[in-house]
């Protein structure tokens, strides 16, 4: 890794909040779980077409289930065509409540592993990570739009082994230079725990990728906040702890979500435009109805 700012910069494609926050001042914080479990599955090269549509019948089937766990999914816009469950918990032991729900539940259970049937000829692999939240490496949690935000940033770093610590001084130089730079960008940093080594797992929401452009505008400016010095020191760092690098965009899939209500009810025509649908008024406010056709004779 011979640059930070060059080929770690994935942060600072997202430096931008304003905007969003002003259309959905109304919109429900939404706390970063303490446990974060991700399913990620690998899917077959032109199989995303069939493997969409099962994957779509998952959250029906969780709803009528009444399963008490709520999931965001998302599909890789870069990379590998691939899908990632995200699901928050408080606790471990809040995760094995969660993995036991179904027990002695046969009709339910059966009707997961129909779907698991139904879904594997379109999936070569699925892996399975289990992360701790870092809130003294995380920023402006709480200013996250996260019902509307649409599109994510998700950036994997892989240590080498015994420089956990160096990348603990790496984000707290770029916070402190984004903050500097007059940006408060949101994101939510975890540590890898079970299913991942010397990982680290940074999160930044987007409500479209609008951000991205205006986080490229502002690379000048974080770069004359880091200064000299800083920059030095972060490719120091960089150089000689981080082993490599995973940056994607992901774009959230609604269909393959189960999310919970007041997600809904803060952005009902995406979470759920059949029910936004059905509530719409069938005329502007104002105007008078349509008139109806007259009986035929």
């Amino acid at each position: 890794m011979k640059k930070w700012l060059c080929s770690v910069a994935g942060l600072s494609l997202a430096l931008t909040l304003t905007g969003p926050l002003a259309a959905h001042a109304q919109t429900p914080a939404v706390p970063a779980p303490n446990i974060l479990n991700i399913e990620t599955v690998n899917i077959k090269p032109y199989a995303d077409g069939p493997y969409d549509k099962v994957a779509s019948e998952y959250p029906d089937a969780s709803e009528h289930l009444k399963d008490p766990t709520h999931v965001l999914a998302m599909e890789a816009l870069t990379g590998p065509p691939r899908a990632i469950y995200l699901t928050g918990y408080d606790s471990y032991e809040a995760l094995q409540k969660n993995e036991e729900w179904l027990l002695g539940d046969a009709a339910a259970d059966a009707r997961f592993d129909a779907l698991d049937a139904r879904v594997a000829p379109y999936i070569s692999e699925v892996h399975y990570t289990i992360w701790h939240y870092r809130p003294d490496l995380s920023n402006n949690v709480a200013g996250a739009d996260i019902p509307h935000s649409h599109y994510w940033e998700v950036i994997v770093f892989h240590m080498r082994s015994g420089h956990n610590e160096h990348f603990e001084e790496l984000m707290k130089l770029y916070r402190d230079a984004s903050l500097k730079s007059g940006q408060n960008v949101p994101w939510a940093t975890y540590q890898g725990l079970m299913g991942v080594t010397d990982s680290y797992l940074v999160l930044v929401p987007m409500t479209s990728l609008k951000d991205v452009d205006t986080g490229l505008a502002h690379k000048k400016d974080f770069g004359a906040a880091l200064g000299d010095e800083g920059r030095r020191r972060m490719n120091k760092l960089s150089e000689e702890s981080v082993a490599s690098v995973e940056d994607n965009i992901w774009m959230v899939n609604p269909e393959w979500s189960y999310v919970e209500r007041s997600w809904i009810d803060a952005d009902p025509q995406y979470w759920a435009p059949e029910r936004a649908a059905k509530h719409a008024p069938k005329h502007a406010p104002g105007a008078a109805p349509a008139p109806e056709a007259p009986p035929a004779h």
